[in-house]
C-alpha cells in the first residue's frame, strides 16, 4: 500500500459511503445463498483475519490459493485467529461467478480452546 496506513473507506461528498463490491451475507441474493447452502463443506486453515477491517483469508486443504472471508460469514462467537482450522462452504462471487469466497465459516472444536480467544462482543 505504498507505505500509507490503511484507512476506512472514505465517504463521498454527501457523507454517504458507496456500496461495497464484496457481497456479504446481508447483500447476497437468495439464489446465491441457496447455492452456498447446498455446496459441500470444505476444511481449511485461516491464514489471516483482521477484526478491524472485517475480513480475512482462508486456505482450503490441498489448495495453494486463499479464499476471502467476510466478518458476516463467520458463524461462531469467536474471532478467527491465523492458524485456526475451520470448516466452510464456497460461494460464488457475483457478477461473473468466476471466483468464490468462504461462507458459513465455523472454527473446529479443538481450536476454540486456544488461548487467548476473543469473542465478538468484547
Amino acid at each position: 500500500m505504498s507505505g500509507q496506513d490503511a484507512s476506512p473507506r472514505k465517504a463521498d461528498v454527501d457523507g454517504i459511503l458507496p456500496p461495497s463490491p464484496v457481497p456479504t451475507r446481508r447483500t447476497r441474493t437468495l439464489s446465491t445463498s441457496e447455492r452456498a447452502k447446498q455446496s459441500v463443506t470444505v476444511h481449511g486453515v485461516c491464514t489471516s483475519f483482521d477484526r478491524h477491517k472485517g475480513h480475512g483469508f482462508i486456505r482450503p486443504e490441498g489448495e495453494q490459493s486463499s479464499l476471502f472471508v467476510h466478518i458476516s460469514d463467520i458463524e461462531t462467537p469467536y474471532v478467527l485467529l491465523a492458524g485456526d482450522r475451520v470448516s466452510f462452504k464456497k460461494c460464488p462471487v457475483p457478477p461473473k461467478m468466476e471466483q468464490v469466497q468462504a461462507v458459513h465459516v465455523r472454527i473446529c472444536e479443538e481450536d476454540i480452546s486456544r488461548e487467548p480467544r476473543e469473542k465478538w462482543q468484547s
